[in-house]
């Protein structure tokens, strides 16, 4: 009794300083009026219908992202990131972006391993990095100069190096495989076939605040990709992004945006500016509307 008094009181001052803990990030991300109404702080950038307006031109998009855990492997998880129709289309300069989905996959262990058989034995091979993917399908690009790109398909091998156990931040690079077809307009025909196999480099970085009121991320793809009028040619392409909240209307957002976009093959830096307004916002799981102690 006397040796379990003690450990029974450290217990409950740990659950007590995590329940001050939890309750003091669930306060930070949840605002109050002066008139004690309840406002959401913290956003879930993942999950959320938006449309844009800027000098990009007017668009939309679907993002889901969501974690899958395992019963039997509690230090494993699955972080899913998913963008689905996300298109833009700047008519006073008939300038038009799209992609039918990009997903990315990222595997975290929280001691960074991945099972292995050898010779008849499942052994575990420590890592210092996560593993995942990426894969795009239907990508559209149509310029002013009446030339199109349709990217078929895209994929990617991926080592994150910044193991991060949310969203908040990822570091990741790795090979990229692609197929590319080259349209002129007016009329329509193909002019080309561009096929990278694993012969380029993918470079993403991410950075999410903790409230979600800001973000930015950069990918960076070079290497060499075979078109079938020129051969092996070199290429790269770069996309900077950066938002922030400015204004919340019943909990949904609108936000700055800012780009800025470099492609070597047609010789073309373009950036933009506007305004991101969230139609469907999912809430942060952080936040809590309901009066206290209800």
């Amino acid at each position: 009794m006397g040796t379990a008094a003690p450990a029974l009181v450290a217990s409950a001052l740990v659950a007590l300083a995590a329940a001050a803990a939890t309750a003091r990030a669930e306060n930070s991300c949840t605002g109050e009026t002066a008139d004690g109404r309840r406002f959401a702080a913290c956003f879930d950038l993942g999950n959320r219908l938006s449309l844009t307006a800027g000098t990009a031109g007017f668009g939309g998009a679907i993002a889901v992202r969501h974690l899958i855990r395992f019963e039997d492997d509690p230090d494993l998880e699955w972080k899913m990131e998913h963008v689905v129709a996300e298109a833009s289309h700047a008519g006073f300069e008939d300038r038009f972006t799209a992609v039918l989905y990009r997903g990315r996959y990222i595997r975290h262990a929280r001691d960074g391993h991945i099972m292995l058989p050898v010779l008849g034995e499942t052994r575990k091979v420590f890592l210092p990095f996560d593993i995942g993917a990426l894969a795009e399908v239907g990508a559209v690009r149509w310029r002013p100069d009446a030339t199109a790109t349709i990217g078929v398909v895209k994929t990617a091998a991926l080592i994150d190096l910044a193991r991060a156990k949310d969203f908040r931040a990822l570091l990741a690079v790795g090979p990229v495989a692609r197929w590319d077809i080259g349209l002129t307009r007016r009329p329509i025909a193909v002019t080309e076939h561009a096929v990278a196999p694993f012969t380029a480099a993918l470079f993403a970085g991410k950075l999410e605040s903790a409230s979600g009121l800001t973000w930015g991320e950069l990918r960076v793809e070079a290497g060499t990709a075979w078109h079938s009028r020129t051969g092996w040619t070199p290429e790269l392409s770069a996309d900077a992004t950066v938002e922030r909240i400015v204004l919340a209307i019943n909990d949904r957002p609108i936000a700055l945006t800012a780009g800025l976009r470099y492609d070597s093959l047609t010789e073309e830096t373009t950036a933009r500016i506007g305004l991101r307004i969230a139609i469907v916002q999912h809430l942060d799981q952080r936040v809590t509307l309901d009066a206290l102690g209800q």
